[in-house]
This record gives structure tokens, sequence and C-alpha cells, in this order.
């Protein structure tokens, strides 16, 4: 069961109990009815039309508002409900803020025009950038030796969010700043690791986790904790210990991306801080291992929706993408067809021929990862 599920495992409460607004008006006018009676010592029954009904209802509406707004200030003191900016002060308690995201993050090589006589600095805060208003500056002060013509730098974005995710090896070419002998520069690994503003289910996952980042014992929470708390971007983490004293975390990024290597060096440095890695442990941050596999399938429609056919493609298609992104969402997933199959009918394939993937354990630390994609429609058949 993940912390999600957990968290919403919780009883269902409620601050009103089983008021609803109709419940509410008939107990008003009841009360109205008997309180007359009892003062004027008449029986009165109140019309659709009387203008005392008309009251009782316009006050009930308000009354029922006020019902409401309580219960939701009740929920909102408990983490299966809260949300937002009462999601936020619930996370004080734990001194627990969110995150408002991370930059994406690269390696850049600098190369010189020429081997040089001296050193070559280049500078922190040098940028660089794609020509697509993406703009990656160095995190650190770099030289290139004498005698060499490259070297390699970290660097991130200027701006936080997803946006600079994504972009491939040698995009970002272009040198902002200019640095004499420097003839060129690109970065050497796909960026990745931006992310936006927190969400509330990750914010509440790491509410519910943090008691066990309180201690520096080493438990699988405590690290699972620490891991998502470095990065919004990470979905799914895997700690194991295949020795004592030796504690091995696996991680995937958003999207079922495999982290690169800058990732997860940031990672690792990060979860050396004694606060957090207790003194004994040998810690290793790693990407999953990769399994790759193909999707080659035939489906077809049955006659009874001949007039939905086209309807039906579409859907089909978008049945294809979920399955794909689902196989890839978690690690140690194994490679399964009989879910490739459910989504297609589901979405309205009456037969689906799978040439592959076929059924196969790829190991708790393994990832699967689309190779190619071939998905052919068969045409109409009959029932």
């Amino acid at each position: 069961m993940s912390v999600l599920d957990e968290i919403y495992s919780y009883p269902e409460i409620s601050f009103m109990g089983d008021l609803t607004l109709d419940g509410l008006i008939g107990e008003m006018i009841a009360d109205f009815t008997s309180k007359y009676a009892e003062i004027t010592g008449e029986k009165i029954t109140l019309a659709k039309s009387d203008p005392n009904r008309m009251i009782l209802y316009a006050a009930a509406l308000q009354i029922y508002q006020g019902f409401v707004n309580i219960d939701k200030a009740g929920k909102m003191n408990y983490l299966k409900y809260t949300s937002g900016d009462y999601l936020d002060n619930l996370c004080a308690l734990k001194g627990i803020k969110r995150s408002q995201g991370s930059a994406a993050k690269t390696m850049l090589r600098f190369t010189l025009s020429a081997e040089q006589t001296s050193a070559v600095t280049i500078p922190m805060g040098t940028r660089a950038t794609d020509g697509n208003e993406n703009y990656f500056f160095t995190t650190e002060v770099a030289e290139i030796p004498i005698g060499d013509m490259t070297v390699d730098v970290p660097a991130e974005s200027a701006s936080v969010g997803i946006e600079a995710n994504d972009i491939e090896i040698g995009e970002i070419k272009t040198l902002v700043d200019y640095i004499p002998y420097v003839d060129s520069v690109e970065n050497v690994t796909k960026t990745q690791g931006g992310s936006g503003v927190e969400d509330d289910e990750s914010l509440k996952e790491r509410f519910y986790l943090a008691p066990s980042g309180y201690s520096v014992a080493g438990s699988e929470a405590g690290y699972e904790y620490w891991t998502k708390a470095y990065n919004t971007g990470i979905t799914d983490v895997l700690v194991t210990s295949p020795e004592p004293c030796v504690v091995k975390i696996y991680v995937l990024l958003e999207g079922g991306q495999i982290p690169e290597e800058l990732f997860l060096e940031g990672l690792e440095a990060y979860l050396e801080d004694g606060n957090i890695r207790p003194l004994t442990d040998q810690v290793s941050v790693n990407a999953p291992d990769q399994q790759e596999y193909s999707v080659q399938v035939t489906y077809y429609i049955s006659k009874t929706n001949t007039s939905n056919a086209v309807s039906i493609q579409s859907k089909v298609q978008q049945a294809v993408e979920n399955y794909i992104a689902w196989q890839s969402e978690k690690i140690g997933r194994d490679i399964n067809p009989d879910v490739l199959i459910q989504n297609m009918v589901s979405a309205g394939a009456k037969r689906v021929e799978v040439t592959s993937p076929i059924y196969q354990v790829i190991g708790s630390t393994g990832i699967a990862q689309l190779s190619a994609k071939t998905v052919t429609y068969g045409g109409i058949e009959d029932d």
C-alpha cells in the first residue's frame, strides 16, 4: 500500500453528521409550528406559499451553509481532507514547508579555441542558453588547466520549474557571457530535475513520513522521506540494504524518467548530511536497472460498434499510452501485457492480439522502458 493509500484509508468523519438541507428545512418548519402552537394554542400548517415558510427556507440556506463551513474547517485539521493553505499550516506543526520547486540541472562543457599557456577560469554564474529562453548558469568556479582544451562544469537553469527539463545533449550551445579563449559551450547531459511548486499530494506524503525523518537510525521510511524532500520531481523511491551498513537507494523521476548521473550525485551529497545519514551507513544513490520492452499489438472492433469505430480507435490509442505510463511509473513493476489488454478492451476494443510485450519479471530494482511501439487497427469483425 502506498503512503497516499494509507492516508486515504483512514475512516471518514463529519462535523455535521448526516444533516442535509432538506432535513434542516424540515426540522425548522417542525420547530416553528410546534413553538407557534405552544405560544398561541393554535395548530397551523405552513403551505408552500406561506410567507413564514419562505422565510424559513431563506434562513435554512444560510444556516446550512454555516454547517458546511464548520464541517470544512474541522476537516482541514486532518491530513486526509486538508489542502492548500490549510495543509501548509498543518505542516508547520512538523516544521515542513511546501517546496517552491527546483531548477533543472545539466553539465556544461567549455572548449577553448586553442591550448593556452595559462589556465583559463570559468567564473561561477557563467551563462549559456539553448536559444529558446532557457538560460543555465554554472554553479561553481572551474578552470581549464594548461595543456587541456575542455572542462565540464555543473549548471542549473535560471528559472524554477519543469520548462527547462528534457533539453537534449548539445542543444545548449550559445555562450551568453564572454570568456577569453573559450570557443564553444554545450551541455553534455540531458537537462532534468526541474520541478514546480509542490502539489498537495506530495506534501501530504512528506508530512505523513516526517516522523521517520526525526531519527538518524537509518530506517527505510526515513531514507524515503529525506530522498523525496530533496526534489519534488522524485516520484518513486526504493531503499535496500543488501548487507549490514550498506544502503542502496534507487530513484525514479516524474513521468518514468531515469535520473542522470549529475542528479544522482547531487542527491547522494544531500543524503551525506550528518543529520540524515547514520555515521556507519555507506549510502549510494542509483538509477533503476532499465529493462527494455516493445509494444506490438493488433486490435479489432466489434461490428456492433461500427458507428463508434473512429472514437474507439482514439480511445484505444490513449489506452496504450496510459499503459506505457503505468508500466514505467514504479520501480520493480513487472512487464505485464494483461494490463495492456485490459486497458484496450475497456476502451472499446473487441479483441486484442499482443505480439509483445510478454510477461517478464524485472526484479525489485528494475524499471520497464519502452523501446518501440506499433499499434495496428485490424478492422471490424463479427461479434
